[in-house]
């Protein structure tokens, strides 16, 4: 029988308990640079008539999911409120948005929110009810 000093007993326990490498957080699927980049390069593709299915096509591919450009609703342009705040595994951007009316409505203003990752793939997803 193997006879344990009693601190090392307690240490290890207290180890096990607690763990060794502190509180585990998930880090981001995405750089800052990367996420901006990303937002600009869909919605500038947007903006220059590209498709939907086009841009996810293109090399590399970018996911971008808004109701509005699905739909075929003409961006006439945009502007990036700030540099974006971090929520959950990605960074969402304040965008606001000028889409051409359809003949029987003028153009119209909407501000919205898209959450970005970059990893595994580039995705740029309409946030709802945001900002």
């Amino acid at each position: 029988m193997i006879n344990l000093d009693n601190r090392w007993l307690t240490g290890l326990l207290l180890a096990l308990v607690t763990g060794c490498g502190g509180p585990s957080t998930m880090g981001l699927a995405t750089t800052p640079e990367e996420a901006k980049a990303t937002v600009t390069t869909a919605l500038d593709a947007w903006k220059n008539g590209t498709r939907q299915n086009d841009l996810a096509l293109a090399k590399p591919p970018v996911y971008f999911q808004d109701d509005a450009f699905a739909r075929g609703t003409p961006l006439s342009d945009y502007s990036i409120e700030g540099d974006g705040k971090v929520v959950g595994a990605g960074i969402s951007f304040v965008v606001n948005l000028s889409l051409k009316g359809d003949g029987s409505k003028d153009n119209r203003s909407r501000k919205v929110a898209y959450r970005v990752v970059t990893r595994p793939n580039r995705a740029v997803t309409r946030e709802e009810n945001m900002p």
